[in-house]
């Protein structure tokens, strides 16, 4: 059926949804001074006590970072970067900003100890701490909560199958996507971009459609690529010239914003940063930004490997493609949304062309990061064209215990700093790595517990379990109260 209810409850429940799904995605907040974060956290520090974004005097601190002339900068996509600088500014104004020295470092940190240091803790920067944790509350556990809200709120608008709080909840919590949420890294953030760009898209608000791919393109630059579908996809709709183009000039501030910040820093712009790398094992960035032509083993190994395939940390997909399989055998032709078809096509050619770039696998990772954009328009849409139909129970059961399963273990113990294999045959990050870490009880303290109450890293990581439990268990139920209960 249908579910509706009287006005006053809907806004309610969903306000309710929103904040339970906000707690349990910056449960874990991340402090470590991994490269990838501490490069969008320097220029942050930097802007705050010299007013500039050169981070000279902090560039030792990581190397994720590039190289103009005598000056060094992050080599990051700059919008999460400077939306921090103005949140920190407010933090200062605050007073926030202090931190002990100790800040971190009650409990041991793990990250490096493949590296030959067992114990990180005495590499804690505590200068950074409020950055990281503000950025990764901002811009990884408010989209992934969003991601989750959006999902929730399509799925209730149609007849599905299964309850829409267990098909978003389950999906996205079983899913690497959750695993960089409350991470100051910048894919979930472009991913929710990108989904906000694809849900206009669909109800042909061209310009902001146009206009949050741009900020998308800001925060990733890969999203880029979604631009000429998209454009197509208005183009095939309206069947006029002026809608595509008023699409167009959504992106088009971004463009702008792009050029005059490379201009800026590089004295060109249209040369991205990445091109003045300083590290030595990323000088092919200089060469075509690291891209040439795709590999077969890139191809499956961001496909289907027990490494980093997208399948494998995204499950639910498995579950998906099985259910449209079945959905075409039943009806011969499948309705397809134009959208659909366009963000079809854009997988297709989003793979092909991050196989082709020369770490493909995205470094130390739990799962391919460079893919998180992907992942969640597949996975949303995916839902949508599921609910369609039955869904295979036990099969959906399967791929969400397994991916929920990987996602919590990696969160309890490495997170997203799951090295990749120096050696050829098979590897799967959640059996030699993650489980072995889990038993060996070498436990994340970045969780709110340990954090603000001094509970052991391993209650704290565990009691995430329950509170996870009690939230799913009692959103279903008001919601079946609500909503399912009061139409019979």
């Amino acid at each position: 059926m249908i579910i509706k209810s009287s006005p006053p409850k809907w806004p309610i429940y969903v306000v309710i949804f929103f904040l339970i799904n906000v707690l349990l995605a910056s449960y874990f907040v991340d402090i470590w001074p991994t490269p990838n974060c501490v490069s969008r956290a320097l220029p942050v520090l930097a802007f705050s006590e010299d007013r500039t974004l050169k981070i000279d005097k902090y560039a030792d601190w990581t190397i994720d970072k590039s190289k103009v002339g005598e000056h060094f900068y992050s080599d990051k996509a700059p919008l999460p970067t400077l939306c921090m600088i103005l949140l920190y500014e407010l933090i200062r104004w605050f007073d926030l900003d202090e931190v002990s020295e100790n800040t971190g470092k009650k409990y041991p940190v793990y990250i490096a100890y493949r590296l030959g240091v067992y114990d990180w803790r005495d590499h804690m920067i505590p200068e950074l701490i409020p950055i990281l944790m503000v950025g990764g509350l901002v811009f990884g556990s408010l989209p992934f909560a969003l991601i989750v809200v959006i999902s929730f709120t399509a799925l209730n608008k149609i007849k599905t199958p299964l309850s829409p709080v267990l098909l978003a909840m389950l999906a996205w919590y079983g899913s690497f996507v959750f695993v960089f949420s409350g991470t100051f890294f910048n894919h979930v953030f472009a991913g929710f971009l990108l989904l906000l760009s694809f849900c206009l898209l669909k109800k042909n608000n061209n310009f902001f459609s146009g206009f949050t791919l741009g900020l998308g393109f800001l925060s990733e630059y890969t999203v880029i690529l979604a631009a000429p579908l998209w454009f197509l996809c208005v183009l095939m709709k309206e069947k006029k010239i002026f809608p595509p183009f008023i699409f167009a000039s959504g992106i088009l501030p971004s463009i702008f914003f792009i050029a005059i910040y490379n201009w800026f820093i590089t004295g060109n712009p249209w040369t991205m940063l990445n091109a003045y790398h300083a590290a030595g094992p990323l000088q092919n960035l200089h060469h075509n930004y690291g891209f040439s032509l795709p590999s077969l083993k890139a191809i499956w190994g961001l496909s289907f490997s027990g490494w980093n395939g997208l399948f494998n940390f995204a499950p639910m997909l498995y579950c998906i493609a099985f259910c449209i399989i079945l959905l075409l055998i039943k009806r011969k032709k499948l309705l397809i949304p134009l959208e659909t078809k366009c963000l079809a096509l854009f997988g297709i050619i989003f793979i092909l062309v991050m196989s082709s770039f020369f770490t493909w696998w995205g470094g130390w990772s739990y799962g391919p990061r460079y893919l998180i954009v992907l992942a969640v328009l597949l996975l949303y849409e995916g839902m949508l064209i599921i609910s369609q139909d039955k869904i295979n129970k036990l099969l959906f059961a399967a791929t969400v215990f397994f991916g929920f399963a990987g996602a919590w273990i990696a969160k309890a113990t490495l997170v997203y700093m799951v090295p990749f294999p120096e050696y050829e045959g098979f590897f799967n990050p959640f059996l030699h790595v993650l489980l072995p870490d889990l038993f060996a009880g070498r436990f994340n303290a970045n969780n709110v517990l340990t954090a603000f109450f001094d509970i052991s890293p391993k209650v704290g990581v565990s009691c995430w379990l329950v509170l996870y439990v009690i939230s799913l268990v009692g959103l279903y139920m008001l919601h079946k109260k609500w909503f399912v209960e009061c139409r019979k």
